[in-house]
């Protein structure tokens, strides 16, 4: 059966009990603990103190690693390693932890639009750090999966291809709403048929995808409201659901990675009740 897990901040350490305690309630099987800003914190005791916490309230616990000023893509090799020597740390530190899996953005900052000569200089740098980290994470004994971003790298299939489809062992997170929000930016309408995107993404990369992220995401002009806590009748959900479906897909884990409501406030796991039994039920 599919594990469905709920999304967890260092920088919720003040709220993170009442979060762990309402997301177990909710029948969330494990959260994902991003180790974003605030990190590095001055200290190792708040995620252990974190996961213990989501053990002894039943949960398993996953990893999101450090994405700001992480840049897996740089065509700059002293930044690339840089961040490969960042990541590894923090793979140290995960160990520790036991997670499920920890799960990373290959990314760059990089105008790739304004100087397509160096999109291969781009994509050959992200496939030297996909196996730098697969090597590291290996010798460590963590499990890690990379996950697309909405940025110009590595937001398109063509440059997931690229990068994974020939890498022995690279698994994907298909983040639902990162590939939406790329394809709305990339499209000429603003209209995109995300059950027809998320079919197309499961199509190509397959087995390769382990796990997904999912969300609602609000088009509102120029804007994009992300990360929003989905409903029943939201058209993130279903669209997964169907695809799974028509592709037959296994997942091994979906994250319903919501960070507020539709009203601006911080997402509570305890609205999401009915989505979670209802993914237990509906994913393959």
């Amino acid at each position: 059966m599919v594990s469905i897990g709920f999304p967890l901040w260092l920088g919720d350490k003040k709220r993170f009990a009442v979060k762990i305690r309402e997301a177990s309630e909710a029948g969330f099987d494990f959260m994902e603990l991003s180790f974003d800003y605030p990190w590095p914190l001055p200290d190792s005791f708040t995620p252990k103190s974190i996961a213990k916490a989501m053990r002894d309230a039943g949960l398993n616990l996953a990893i999101h690693g450090s994405w700001r000023d992480i840049r897996l893509a740089s065509p700059i090799n002293e930044v690339r390693e840089a961040s490969i020597k960042y990541i590894v740390k923090t793979l140290e530190v995960a160990k520790e932890l036991d997670p499920m899996y920890v799960v990373f953005h290959v990314s760059t900052d990089q105008a790739i639009r304004e100087a397509r000569e160096y999109e291969d200089v781009i994509v050959n740098a992200a496939i030297q750090s996909v196996r730098d980290v697969l090597s590291s994470a290996s010798k460590i004994g963590v499990e890690v999966v990379f996950e697309n971003v909405p940025s110009q790298f590595c937001g398109s299939i063509d440059h997931v291809k690229k990068v994974f489809m020939d890498i022995e062992g690279a698994k994907i997170c298909f983040d639902v709403g990162h590939a939406q929000i790329h394809a709305i930016r990339t499209s000429k309408g603003r209209d995109v048929d995300i059950q027809e995107l998320i079919t197309m993404w499961f199509k190509e990369l397959g087995a390769r995808i382990r796990g997904v992220h999912v969300y609602d995401c609000f088009v509102q002009g120029k804007w994009i409201d992300e990360h929003i806590t989905p409903s029943l009748n939201s058209q993130s959900i279903k669209a997964l659901v169907a695809a799974t479906k028509s592709i037959g897909l296994r997942l091994n884990f979906a994250v319903i990675e919501a960070f507020k409501d539709n009203e601006g406030r911080n997402a509570n796991p305890k609205s999401l009740i009915e989505i979670v039994k209802y993914l237990k039920e509906s994913l393959l």
